[in-house]
């Protein structure tokens, strides 16, 4: 039989790899090795490894996992392997089960002491009705907890278990990983546990869920990156990996046949071991192979098969003390069958399920994922039902969880049965805080099977379950979902009850604007308080919402007005919860319609009162707290909003509000590459573009892709921006306030990229007359963009007036950023005369520094050395653009620091020479004029000595001569005294571009 690259040997469901028990090597596979190998060694090295191991099923994901699992236990490492099951998608942390039990099997309470309450609680959460560590005297079972602490608690036993070298972790199948599983995930990618770590991961890329793929697009920073992609064996190949047994035209026939997918190799050799010609089935090879897993489940008994069957019911890894129960069989009859079934090796035995100071209970687990899949698909429908009415019976009967008993009530109760939904809805209840799609499921099991009679009962039972799946498909992300249910359970709350529908209306609103469904919003806000008098105060709550709705829609004067109503309605003195909401509607009502005294007012009020809320007050405020962080963007307040939004964040990602985070995390962005932190900025980019992802907002997408590549033109120039700020213009949509953000920043790429016709083309889609939705306190901005591309397309005229539209906008708002807009506007408009360009150019840096505008301060500053060079000011040129270098060299921004590089050299280039005729260049060595001439190149000493074969010691002492050679006193000035002497010193310096802007 062959075991080469199918997944025959895999045993990562069961705690383990397989380890020596591949009968011959890997064929085909030697770079994938390679990489395994690399990846083990770091991982001693103390480096991490993201392996990411895709392809189509029998490829040899499994199996290579199962390698590295040998490679990393004859190192050392600690080796934990999971994996998910297409069986059991609502399974809570499912890929995790097998990796924290062995965690535990590890850990023993002389070497660590007693579990810490996190640590105990996850062990209660991942490993229901087998932890016993999690449950102390007084306190709750399932605690209502935050299920990034548990995170983190997994993090805690990773590292306690990892020993002197690191761990591997692999995790299989992870296309078919539950909701929590994948969120647990993406919390080891982007915090890793202190301990060096080989996180493996193999799924099927095209059945893999949305939010797996977003996880893995953006490689974390803390990990070294490994993808392994596998594509099927070519024909030699496949010929190694079938031996000598077959003969030649066999041979080539299987070849051809299974496609070059090796498990599909293995079972037609299987089939055709007894003659059989593999040409006369040349197609249905999953069918065949299920036939070939089938036709050793036929040689069971009546009892074995029943035994067989409950351990598909009862899941992977199971109870053995339960297939009697549920296959409706004696105890002593089902233990006899599962010894058989052990005996034909469809079933094996696993790790303990407990921490090791527990009695021990060995579950056990099928051989492989596939042999369960045969099991099931071949189990008759009424008796599937009927083992999982008795599963959940059993399982009652023993008291067991809720949380234990929902996965197979939600398959087998009937509708009608109060019981089954009274324990689905605590069993949702509990799940929630750590699994929210899970707890989401099983509501929704419940609903069904509650039926509607019509009763008032009946329907204040249904609300309550519709706003549970409210909340958890929130928590998840599933907006679509939580609006749904939502105006199911209005339905279900009559008309006069008013006060009851208030919160629901409420929710709904701020729903469909996340959604992007502001005039759903307003009109459903609208219906709701046509039905209350308007003096009446219990209905603030909407009207708050109408008003913000209002802002984001443009009517700012009619938003006004409705705060200004509801203040008087409200009777004094106000709550904190309406002061916050109004100060911080006013404020982003102010920034986008450029009223800056007011914004600052008000601006400065939410902010007193979120700073003196704590985190979880600040979690019911998340809204108010993401209209104040924008609203200080658009102040230049960058510094606050970066923490305003950062806590935000925090308390969003802590309380599962993950519906507000594309909207914190873009203001984040944007503020963070405002103050010069670009790194941050491009990170927080991505995490937002990931979520919006997850929300379907493609207008967010398009965002978030735009604020990474303004980050990315500073970094790395252009060129490399210019794609990534294409698709954000497309993914934005068509109009609407992040399209014309998203248009403006690729306007700026253009420019840099030299297509001013362009750049100006996009600006005026965007700043034209009656354009509403255009954000008033970045129009400066956009016009000094417009005014230096018509000045780069000569056309003059329409420069000074695209300037003069800068100054008035400036003007109007009184920010000092707009200010150093309009004066670089002003100043690029002025290229004949180059001191009085200067003089502004000096103006304009001063208001970015005040604005700490600090990359657009270093650019602005390249065009004011340029201009004083053209002025005949040198030193002052000089001096400009050194100040520059150190502001983009202090933050990063690499592309700003190579044009005060070349712009350096133009302006060393620039000084008259020293002494006369070229004497002085006369008088340097040969090896010295070789050093000019990697000077002039704007190589480092290091590079210089690696270059002419010196230690970088002899290359210092080299200049030191030079410059006393030359009569100079900086490499610059080297450049500049070989030009003016006409040596031939390399090639000439690129020049500098002009358009120094901050991308919003």
């Amino acid at each position: 039989m062959i075991e080469q690259n199918g997944p025959r040997d895999a045993t990562a469901g069961t705690g383990r790899a397989a380890r020596g028990t591949h009968a011959r090597p890997l064929v085909g596979r030697e770079r994938e090795l390679a990489v395994l190998r690399s990846a083990v060694s770091a991982c001693r090295d103390g480096v991490s490894t993201l392996v990411e191991i895709t392809g189509d099923p029998g490829l040899g994901k499994t199996r290579l996992l199962s390698e590295l699992a040998d490679l990393a236990g004859s190192e050392g490492l600690t080796v934990l392997s999971g994996r998910a099951s297409e069986f059991e998608p609502q399974r809570s942390f499912g890929v995790f089960v097998d990796p924290v039990r062995r965690c535990f099997g590890r850990r023993t309470a002389a070497e660590h002491g007693p579990l810490d309450d996190d640590t105990a609680e996850l062990l209660d959460l991942v490993l229901p009705g087998g932890a016993g560590a999690g449950s102390g005297p007084g306190r709750p079972r399932y605690p209502e907890v935050e299920r990034y602490r548990l995170y983190h608690a997994v993090g805690r036993l990773l590292a306690d278990v990892a020993g002197e070298r690191g761990v591997l972790l692999c995790l299989d199948d992870l296309h078919w990983a539950d909701e929590g599983s994948l969120e647990l995930l993406h919390h080891l990618l982007r915090q890793p546990p202190r301990t060096p770590l080989i996180l493996a991961c193999g799924h099927r890329p095209r059945q893999a869920a949305a939010k797996l793929l977003a996880s893995f697009q953006h490689p974390p920073a803390d990990y070294r990156v490994e993808r392994l992609p596998l594509s099927p064996l070519d024909q030699r190949e496949c010929r190694s990996l079938l031996g000598s047994v077959h003969p030649p035209r066999r041979r080539d026939r299987l070849c051809q046949v299974s496609g070059g997918n090796p498990l599909y190799l293995e079972v037609l050799t299987e089939l055709t071991a007894d003659g059989t010609d593999a040409t006369e089935e040349p197609t249905g090879l999953p069918h065949t192979l299920r036939a070939a897993l089938a036709r050793e489940v036929a040689l069971l008994t009546g009892e074995e098969l029943a035994t067989l069957r409950a351990a598909a019911v009862l899941g992977d890894p199971f109870d053995p003390l339960l297939l009697g129960p549920v296959a409706g069989l004696a105890t002593g009859s089902a233990l006899e069958a599962l010894d058989v079934l052990v005996g034909m090796d469809l079933v094996r035995s696993g790790a303990p399920t407990g921490p090791a100071q527990d009695e021990p209970r060995q579950p056990l687990h099928f051989r492989h994922p596939l042999l369960r899949e045969v099991v099931s698909r071949d189990t008759p429908p009424g008796w599937w039902l009927a083992a999982n009415a008795r599963a959940a019976e059993a399982l009652g009967g023993s008291g067991a969880s809720p949380v234990e008993r929902a996965p197979y009530l939600a398959r087998s109760a009937r509708t009608g049965d109060l019981e089954a939904v009274r324990v689905l809805a605590e069993a949702a209840a509990r799940a929630t805080p750590s699994t929210p799609a899970t707890a989401a499921a099983w509501l929704r099991a419940a609903l069904r099977l509650s039926g509607a009679d019509g009763s008032e009962e009946s329907a204040r039972r249904r609300t309550g379950m519709l706003l549970a799946l409210a909340n958890a498909c929130m928590m998840t992300g599933d907006l679509a979902a939580c609006r749904d249910a939502l105006a199911q359970a209005l339905d279900l709350v009559p008309q006069d009850r008013r006060q009851q529908r208030v919160p629901i209306v409420e929710l709904r609103s701020v729903i469909e604007r996340i959604l992007g469904s502001t005039k759903a919003a307003k009109r459903a806000l609208q219906d709701e308080l046509a039905r209350w008098p308007e003096t009446d105060a219990r209905a603030n709550p909407l009207r708050l919402q109408l008003a913000t709705v209002g802002m984001a829609q443009g009517d700012f004067a009619v938003a006004t007005g409705h705060l200004d109503a509801l203040l008087a309605r409200t009777p004094a003195p106000a709550d904190r919860k309406t002061l916050t909401a109004v100060a911080a509607c006013r404020a982003l009502g102010a920034a986008y319609s450029g009223r800056t005294g007011t914004l600052l007012t008000h601006a400065s009020e939410a902010a007193t009162l979120i700073d003196a809320m704590e985190d979880g007050e600040l979690a019911t405020f998340l809204d108010e707290a993401g209209q104040l962080g924008w609203a200080e963007v658009l102040a230049e307040r960058h510094h606050a909003a970066v923490r305003h939004m950062t806590r935000a964040t925090r308390c969003a990602r802590l309380t599962g509000r993950s519906y507000m985070m594309p909207y914190l995390l873009l203001g984040q962005s944007y503020a963070e590459q405002a103050t010069g932190d670009l790194s941050g900025a491009i990170s927080s980019a991505a995490s937002a573009e990931e979520m919006a992802h997850l929300l379907d907002r493609p207008d967010l997408v398009g965002y978030a892709l735009t604020l990474g590549a303004g980050a990315t033109a500073l970094l790395d120039g252009p060129a490399a921006a210019a794609d990534a700020a294409e698709r954000a213009l497309r993914s934005a949509g068509r109009r609407g306030r992040l399209w014309e953000l998203s248009a403006a920043v690729l306007a700026s790429v253009r420019l840099d990229q030299g297509r001013p016709d362009d750049c100006v083309r996009l600006l005026r889609t965007i700043t034209g007359t009656g354009r509403s939705t255009t954000t008033r306190a970045l129009r400066a901005m956009w016009y000094s963009t417009a005014a230096q591309a018509e000045t780069a397309l000569g056309d003059r005229a329409a420069a000074r007036d695209w300037a003069a539209r800068a100054a008035e906008a400036a003007r109007a708002v009184g920010l000092p950023g707009q200010s150093g807009y309009a004066a670089l506007a002003l100043a690029c408009v002025r290229p004949d005369d180059p001191g009085a360009a200067a003089e502004l150019f000096s103006a304009a840096a001063e208001s970015f520094a005040a604005a700490g505008l600090v990359l657009a301060e270093s650019r602005v500053r390249l065009l004011l050395g340029r201009s004083l060079a053209a002025a005949g000011r040198l030193d002052e040129a000089i001096g400009a653009v050194g100040r520059a270098k150190r502001i983009a060299d202090a933050h990063g921004a690499g592309h700003l620091s190579r044009l005060a590089v070349n712009a350096q050299r133009q302006i060393g280039a620039r000084r008259p020479r020293r002494g006369g005729h070229g004497a002085p260049y006369g008088a340097l060595s040969e090896q010295e004029r070789r050093i000019c001439q990697l000077v002039a190149r704007g190589l480092s000493n290091r590079d210089i000595a690696s270059n002419l074969f010196v230690s970088v010691k002899t290359v210092e002492a080299h200049l030191t001569r030079i410059f006393r050679k030359l009569q100079v006193s900086s490499r610059a000035a080297v450049v500049g005294a070989l030009s003016s002497a006409h040596t031939d010193i390399g090639p000439s310096a690129n020049r500098i571009l002009t358009s120094p802007r901050h991308a919003p």
